[in-house]
């Protein structure tokens, strides 16, 4: 029997494509909302009350995981790029808190994502089916949650290339209609930097079809939050 946090996630994003595409005008609720109910009250006690972060939940063990580069991050805002730069892990295990790649998230996006050489630097490419959960027009995906997937694609472009920073505009152009429940591929790269402004460019495809194609300017700073206490 499956019993980890990861496992449990899983389990709660097959419940959400379940419930969405369920027909339930004539069924009886009440023991699946008090088993749901149940679960929810048996997991409250463990919940972390501290600084919320993609990286992780706990920001003591991020800086032990990390080690002495983590410890500085406060001092100098470019020490997790460095970090991220230096190939460490992908996207996903990265940030497995995000709610795009997150499998710590129950609510992240069926995207799986991870590094690529490319001619000027690090790439990212991704894979992704899009349930029921995630429609919008009638049988293709909501273009917010297309949006979405490529702010983390090109956000994650930049810190693969020791250049992140936070999102300043996104532009997201719809070729055409993006269908659920087809595979897709995406890739996403770093097309030029002008000062504290760094411009990445992605595209969305299904099959040979370009579905979508979008360019993310995100602005470098100096320092990223201190947590607590420091």
């Amino acid at each position: 029997m499956s019993n980890s946090a990861l496992d449990l996630n899983a389990a709660i994003r097959d419940l959400i494509e379940v419930v969405r595409t369920a027909d339930m005008d004539d069924v009886e609720l009440a023991e699946q909302i008090a088993a749901i109910s149940s679960v929810t009250e048996d997991l409250r006690p463990h919940v972390y009350d501290g600084m919320r972060m993609q990286a992780g939940l706990r920001y003591e063990n991020l800086m032990a995981d990390v080690g002495a580069r983590m410890a500085e991050v406060h001092e100098a805002g470019d020490e997790v790029d460095t970090y991220a730069l230096r190939g460490v892990q992908d996207p996903n295990g990265f940030f497995p808190y995000s709610p795009i790649v997150g499998g710590l998230n129950p609510i992240s996006l069926p995207v799986n994502m991870w590094r690529a050489d490319g001619e000027l630097g690090q790439e990212i490419h991704g894979e992704a089916e899009f349930g029921a959960a995630y429609n919008g027009p009638p049988d293709f995906v909501h273009g917010g949650v297309i949006a979405a997937t490529f702010d983390e694609l090109l956000g994650c472009v930049c810190v693969t290339n020791g250049i992140g920073g936070f999102t300043g505009t996104l532009t997201v152009i719809y070729r055409s209609p993006t269908p659920l429940g087809a595979p897709l591929t995406m890739r996403g790269w770093h097309d030029r930097s002008e000062g504290r402004k760094v411009f990445a460019k992605g595209e969305l495809y299904s099959g040979d079809t370009l579905c979508a194609e979008a360019e993310g300017i995100f602005i470098r700073t100096d320092k990223l939050p201190s947590p607590p206490g420091v």
